[in-house]
């Protein structure tokens, strides 16, 4: 029996991640597609933007009255943020947003739910792609076509672009490698997180319940024709790996 257990506390404190089964090495799985690289580490998992996830934690009758967990629950994990180096270095409120982000993403993969530690925003429609390599606006533009109509450039300067159009379900923004700072970048994207990339935001302006079923196919597949023609990654706007355009339906 440990002698100083915090469980409890962090639980009821922390956002937590709860489950009514285990549901085992599903987790990492997941959690693979948020950072290919996450590791397990003292009973914890350590993720590249500095967001730690606790667990798993065997919840005891003990501790779900003590953290006031809901009824029913099996296993918990709760959230963390690490301390970094100066290069790497992010803000405690990043990291807690990002952590929030995490669970948010892995509850609605694995059938759990959500005890949030403050309040939550609701978020838009977002895919976004990094890539290493740049496209030329035009390029861009003809790729996305089949799922957003004629797009023309809207906005422009050295380092941005947005691209605009009659009716189209989403705008594009781009901003250039100069722009890219690795502390802001998703670590869904991987080794590259640390090299200068390119970055497009395909944004629906709406929640992905209030878009619905169609504008989020659309956005998806849009997400993944540009990363397939760029030679990058497409997210969503949790940090997730995107693979099919079904990734962005509302779960």
């Amino acid at each position: 029996m440990k002698l100083f257990d915090h469980s409890a506390d962090r639980l009821s404190d922390r956002t937590a991640l709860l489950f009514a089964a285990d549901p085992g090495e599903a987790l990492l799985d997941a959690a693979r597609l948020y950072d290919p690289q996450v590791r397990r580490w003292a009973g914890r998992l350590v993720f590249s933007n500095g967001v730690l996830l606790f667990g798993p934690i065997v919840v005891t009758p003990k501790i779900e009255q003590r953290a006031g967990l809901p009824a029913g629950t099996a296993v918990a994990w709760y959230t963390g943020a690490a301390a970094q180096s100066n290069r790497e270095r992010r803000t405690h409120e990043a990291k807690v947003d990002d952590g929030d982000h995490l669970v948010t993403g892995l509850a609605g993969r694995l059938r759990g739910t959500v005890r949030y530690s403050s309040p939550q925003t609701t978020l838009a429609l977002i895919a976004s792609v990094y890539s290493e390599q740049g496209l030329p606006s035009d390029r861009v533009a003809e790729v996305l076509r089949p799922f957003a109509g004629p797009l023309r450039i809207d906005e422009e300067a050295a380092e941005t672009y947005t691209l605009d159009g009659s009716n189209t379900p989403f705008l594009v923004f781009y901003r250039s490698p100069r722009l890219y700072r690795e502390e802001d970048g998703p670590p869904a994207v991987g080794a590259m997180r640390s090299r200068p990339l390119c970055h497009w935001d395909l944004h629906a302006a709406y929640s992905p319940e209030d878009a619905g079923r169609e504008v989020c196919l659309k956005v998806g597949s849009a997400a993944l024709a540009l990363a397939s023609e760029s030679g990058g990654i497409a997210v969503d706007v949790l940090g997730f790996i995107i693979n099919s355009a079904d990734d962005l339906l509302p779960r």
